[in-house]
């Protein structure tokens, strides 16, 4: 790793683990911190564009996940597609039924459990926060389009190797310059266009 010490503070950790006799750490410990922080960096920005509009990125997760399975899920199922606790669950849902985006319904089959529902002015809200993030973010992330499809492929790759999600057979790793996601024609996204808009915020 090369660059300036004094303007990047994983670079200057990078160092320390180098200096300190850990080289065989080194690249991990620079790979994960620089992961963690584009987290932050991108979950910022996200939040910034979505602030005009009264959302944030875990809003608006929320109401994507609702829109494209049919506009009601329960509330425990939610949790696990968004890969967050209950209790994360109950606040965005507070939050959002305030606004007027979701509203409970009681489960037609299941007296403990409730239903999550998006509203119409949900979907009008969702479909101003697609467009938000599909032209100031999505679209542009400072790279390549070669290089979107390297990164994926390099973190999905990593996310298997923590069993965050299965290796499927229909799914081979891509050869070199192929692709690693490929459009879906038959999912179309609120623009009209192929594929599923991203989810991974954590602020409510």
């Amino acid at each position: 790793m090369t660059g300036s010490v004094d303007n990047d503070p994983i670079l200057e950790a990078y160092h320390l683990w180098i200096d300190n006799g850990w080289e065989d750490s080194a690249d991990g410990l620079a790979a994960v911190t620089s992961i963690m922080r584009v987290n932050q960096v991108l979950a910022k920005r996200a939040d910034e564009i979505l602030s005009p509009i009264e959302l944030t990125f875990s809003r608006y997760e929320v109401l994507v996940r609702l829109h494209f399975n049919d506009g009601a899920l329960p509330l425990a199922h939610l949790g696990k597609l968004l890969q967050v606790h209950q209790t994360s669950v109950t606040s965005l849902v507070d939050r959002l039924e305030a606004q007027g985006l979701i509203k409970r319904t009681p489960h037609p089959t299941d007296r403990r459990s409730t239903i999550a529902q998006i509203t119409p002015t949900g979907r009008s809200h969702l479909q101003k926060a697609i467009k938000r993030l599909n032209s100031e973010l999505f679209r542009d992330l400072g790279l390549t389009g070669d290089e979107v499809q390297t990164l994926i492929a390099l973190l999905t790759k990593l996310r298997r190797s923590w069993s965050d999600v299965e290796r499927c057979l229909t799914h081979e790793e891509p050869e070199p310059g192929e692709r690693m996601l490929q459009p879906r024609g038959e999912l179309m996204n609120l623009e009209g266009r192929g594929g599923m808009p991203g989810w991974g915020g954590r602020r409510s």
